[in-house]
């Protein structure tokens, strides 16, 4: 076996030391075995010695017993000699019955040194009763000792043998179930202590060593599992601190560096061993030193979070922003042993950081609300145009069901089919007219992106909603104003031939007013009946076109009773028959600074206002119009309004009334409570811009559940004068000259022909402005006077009026049109067109017009 190490560092081994064992205790046993084999044998042959020396005595006193009674001396020398052969006999003398010394065997020098031990007996020798004579023996134990040497030697000899053949047996047992297995075991052992832990102790028996290897196997299986976790360990810290991209390092309790990964020459561009042993602060930019490492290292002390931006100096000079965590290290008793840190490159990061700040300013400026939706469809931001708009804190919106921040009906309608098509992975856009529970009706443009995570799975939606109500409005109106442009465009056409039909039949009726009908009253009062129907006509014709023209509206004086009563008869046929219109003009003072087409829009925006309220259960409209005078307490609370005589006019309603929390903004733009689709918040904030316009004021009031009424005052000025409401009764003057008429419309050019002519007038008609073009250039001087129709094919009237006086300027030239703009009146009257007439033109209205135009007089 091998030797071992005891604790002592001696080496032993077990074999030898059992060896050594061995003998001991064989000499110890010999030496115990013999001293009490000695110790018995002697006692036994001590205890044998004195029965023998006693049987002897009683032979000799039973053998002498007749000798002595004869007195036979030789016989009784014979016998002792006999005697005298025992050799632990040392002494023998027989004495006769008067005591007389008959033999005496003495031989006490002769006794070995080692007959310590001597005693005697004497005896009397009697023969028939009667003392005849005396025998006393000495005996010693010299025998005894040789006999017990004797015995001794012949028990040790015996002890021995079976000592070493127990010993040996035990010997092989032992080597065979214990040294043997133990030699096993420590060949395992000396190979396991050397690393190789795939060894495994196999015994055969199975007993305590057995269960002692298969522990011990356990064990080393136990200790190959702890090593190779702690090899593994120890090869991942490795490459984790080594395949890391942090800088990862340690100092001693002083601050110096005394180990640093390889990303520090990665990073840097230094060699590692280059500052092994240097304070790490010299690392560090300008601005850092020992005492902000010694906060670092205090603040890990105290537990607290040690998370610092710094920058490290790189080989080339320039820097890199790194974040900075310090722990402090400590070993086993606790004691701490330095620091150690962890820095990372967040160059990138502070790079991003940089960039989705700007994101972020560019969000929080964006004036659009802007809200993150998780995959379980809560609120987890919003920016701040979304707090200002819903007036709410961020903190009542994070986390919280985007269905609870909305409410349920609008999130149903407007947010949730959207959410859940782009937690697809689509992006969604819807446009709706909203209604807010905080902001009330908006049209909003929502659109639904959506979230991506690092993986690439979408883990939610960003929904920017944008308010596009003014805009939305602004585009109704737009089209409004289309629709009002096209309906213009429409209606110059309408006019144009509505108007030559009208100029037919005023002009025929008109020559039968004056020429057939004297002396039959009958058809003299059909004829006026059509002439004011006509003249009715004519009026409505100019309505539609004064309301549907664009542009700068100017204000005049007008009366406001004519209008009023004119914009209720457009009104009666767009209103339900459920609703019954009270009219109530009591104003004779009516005139005022105004444009009437914006009167008639102040008019009929509040008249449609008033029928919206009522039009599920009909009810009374009523409009009013009367003098008031205002006085300075009340000027004073009408913003704008000048005590003074005012013209009100009042549009009232029976309907639910208006709510008092929002009558204070129904004069807002885009404000209104009316149904998606049914109006734009527009109508009420067009009339308070237009009454404004006129100095005047709009005031509102209201009972809920009884309805509504509006009052609009406006400042009173001198009468406007009378509103020609039929043809001036005009006397026509006959006259001389040569006219060259011109219309496409053959009953505008029979009837101007013919009543012309029965004035005395010389009439050139065309229904062509192309052969008119021609008649006149044939004979350019022949003709006094020019009348052309603007709408016409081929060529316009204007244009022949620029050909005819780019020959004959002085020439004076008329141009008649059902429908023009301003734009066009002032082309001709700056291109010296001499009077500017709108159709349909009557027959005393043209007579009167050729009469002033041939005479050089002015005409309106």
């Amino acid at each position: 076996m091998r030797p071992l190490y005891s604790e002592s560092g001696k080496q032993t081994s077990l074999r030898s030391d059992f060896i050594y064992a061995f003998f001991m205790v064989l000499g110890v046993t010999c030496i115990i075995v013999t001293i009490i084999d000695c110790y018995m044998v002697y006692v036994r042959n001590t205890r044998m010695l004195e029965k023998n020396a006693g049987s002897t005595m009683e032979r000799a006193v039973k053998t002498l017993a007749q000798p002595l009674w004869h007195y036979d001396v030789d016989f009784i020398r014979t016998f002792a000699d006999i005697l005298a052969n025992d050799r632990s006999l040392v002494h023998l003398e027989v004495f006769d019955e008067q005591g007389k010394t008959l033999v005496v065997k003495d031989r006490t020098g002769d006794a070995p040194a080692t007959a310590r031990i001597r005693w005697e007996l004497d005896r009397t020798v009697s023969y028939n009763g009667k003392g005849i004579g005396r025998v006393v023996m000495t005996f010693t134990n010299s025998d005894v000792w040789r006999l017990t040497q004797q015995m001794i030697f012949s028990d040790l000899a015996i002890m021995f043998s079976a000592l070493f053949a127990v010993l040996g047996t035990t010997w092989i047992l032992l080597n065979r179930q214990i040294l043997k297995p133990l030699g096993v075991m420590e060949k395992a052992f000396h190979r396991i202590s050397a690393g190789d832990y795939s060894r495994r102790v196999r015994l055969r028996k199975n007993n305590e060593l057995s269960v002692i290897a298969h522990e011990f196997n356990t064990m080393v299986e136990q200790v190959a599992l702890r090593d190779s976790r702690i090899r593994e360990s120890e090869t991942n810290y490795r490459n984790l601190v080594e395949g890391t991209t942090d800088i990862i390092f340690r100092t001693n309790l002083d601050g110096c560096l005394v180990y640093m990964n390889q990303n520090f020459e990665k990073w840097t561009g230094f060699h590692v061993t280059d500052f092994l042993g240097v304070p790490f602060f010299e690392l560090l930019a300008s601005g850092y030193g020992s005492d902000d490492f010694e906060q670092l290292k205090q603040g890990a002390f105290e537990g607290r979070t040690n998370l610092h931006e710094i920058q490290l100096i790189k080989a080339d000079g320039s820097l890199i922003h790194m974040e900075l965590n310090i722990t402090i290290q400590k070993d086993f008793d606790g004691s701490s042993m330095g620091a150690m840190g962890i820095a990372r490159d967040i160059t990138r990061r502070k790079h991003s950081e940089d960039e989705l700040r700007k994101y972020e300013q560019m969000v929080a400026a964006s004036s659009d609300c802007m809200w993150l939706v998780d995959r379980a469809l809560s609120m987890q931001a919003v920016n701040k145009a979304y707090l200002l708009a819903t007036r709410r804190d961020r903190y009542e919106l994070i986390n919280r069901p985007v269905a609870e921040v909305l409410g349920e009906p609008l999130f149903a309608e407007h947010v949730k089919p959207y959410l859940e098509a782009c937690l697809l992975g689509k992006n969604v856009r819807h446009r709706a007219w909203v209604g807010f529970p905080k902001r009330g009706l908006r049209f909003v443009d929502f659109t639904f992106y959506p979230s991506f995570d690092a993986a690439g799975a979408v883990s939610g939606v960003v929904v920017n909603e944008r308010d596009l109500t003014e805009q939305k409005t602004l585009e109704t109106k737009l089209q409004q104003s289309q629709k009002m442009e096209a309906i213009g465009t429409l209606a110059g056409g309408i006019a144009h031939d509505f108007n030559n039909i009208l100029g037919g039949i005023i002009g025929y009726a008109e020559m039968i007013e004056m020429f057939d009908v004297e002396g039959n009253d009958r058809v003299a009062v059909r004829i006026e009946h059509i002439l004011k129907g006509a003249y009715r006509a004519r009026e409505l014709v100019d309505q539609i076109l004064t309301f549907s023209r664009h542009g700068e509206q100017e204000k005049s004086q007008l009366s406001l009773s004519p209008i009023v009563k004119e914009s209720l008869k457009f009104l009666r046929a767009s209103i339900p028959s459920t609703i019954r219109i009270c009219e109530k003009i009591d104003c004779p003072d009516d005139a005022v600074v105004a444009n009437a087409t914006q009167v008639h829009q102040v008019l009929m925006n509040l008249c449609t206002n008033a029928s919206y309220a009522m039009h599920e259960r009909g009810g009374t409209l009523t409009v009013s119009l009367c003098n008031v005078d205002v006085d300075s307490d009340q000027a004073w609370g009408l913003s704008g309004v000048l005590p003074g005589p005012h013209v009100q006019l009042s549009v009232a309603d029976t309907g639910p009334g208006i709510e008092p929390e929002v009558i204070d903004r129904i004069f807002d733009p885009f404000f209104t409570t009316k149904q998606t689709g049914d109006g734009t918040g527009m109508g009420l904030a067009v009339v308070h811009g237009i009454v404004k316009h006129f100095n005047g004021a709009v005031t509102v009031t209201s009972v809920p559940g009884e309805g509504a009424a509006f009052h609009v005052l406006i400042p009173a000025c001198p009468d406007a004068g009378e509103t020609v409401t039929e043809e001036a009764r005009v006397t026509m003057s006959r006259g001389r000259g040569k006219i060259l008429f011109v219309d496409d419309e053959e009953e505008l050019v029979s009837f101007s022909s013919e009543i012309l002519s029965h004035l005395g007038y010389d009439v050139a008609a065309e229904t062509s402005s192309i052969r008119a073009r021609r008649r006149f250039m044939q004979d350019p001087d022949a003709f006094d006077l020019v009348i052309t129709d603007q709408t016409m094919p081929e060529m316009t009237g204007f244009d022949l009026a620029l050909e005819v006086m780019a020959v004959r300027p002085e020439l004076p030239v008329v141009l008649c049109t059902g429908f023009s703009s301003s734009r066009l009146e002032e082309e001709a009257r700056a291109a010296g067109i001499r009077c500017f007439m709108k159709k349909p033109i009557g027959a005393r209205q043209l007579a009167d017009l050729v009469s002033r135009v041939l005479r050089r007089e002015p005409v309106a």
